[in-house]
């Protein structure tokens, strides 16, 4: 009886090792898409998105573009329009790193700037409108 108990119990720990680190369970969303832009060339974009009971948590946006002056102009932009911006950018960071350019966002950020209800922001909603502007989610 105890070796049965035991060999449960190796069975069971060692399923959670397996489900840990194959990534399933995982409450975020990875989205990327490679786009080709006749103003400012290529670039390629990686949207995270991680959820706390299947509500958008927080949102990290990173696009890299081919050059570090199209960054730049990047980061300047953005930094311009929150400048001139009436609305609340609280919940929003942008920062330049190299050639690429992360922005973060709070979830009430990110519902603000996309103007989504809570209905929009369930893992399922965002994934399949993901999907739908042309990213791979994984």
């Amino acid at each position: 009886m105890k070796k049965t108990l035991k060999g449960l119990a190796l069975i069971l720990i060692a399923g959670l090792i397996l489900v840990s680190l194959a990534g399933c369970g995982s409450n975020k969303l990875v989205a990327t898409k490679t786009t080709n832009d006749e103003n400012i060339g290529n670039y390629k974009e990686e949207i995270v998105v991680e959820f706390k009971k299947d509500k958008i948590d927080n949102v990290q946006i990173t696009s890299e573009y081919d050059k570090e002056e199209t960054a730049n102009s990047a980061y300047s932009l953005y930094n311009m329009m929150f400048s001139m911006s009436e609305e609340d950018t609280e919940g929003i960071e942008v920062k330049q790193d190299g050639k690429k350019l992360i922005v973060k966002m709070s979830s009430e950020a990110f519902a603000k700037s996309e103007n989504m209800s809570d209905e929009d922001m369930s893992k399922d909603a965002l994934k399949a409108e993901l999907e739908k502007e042309g990213y791979t989610v994984k």
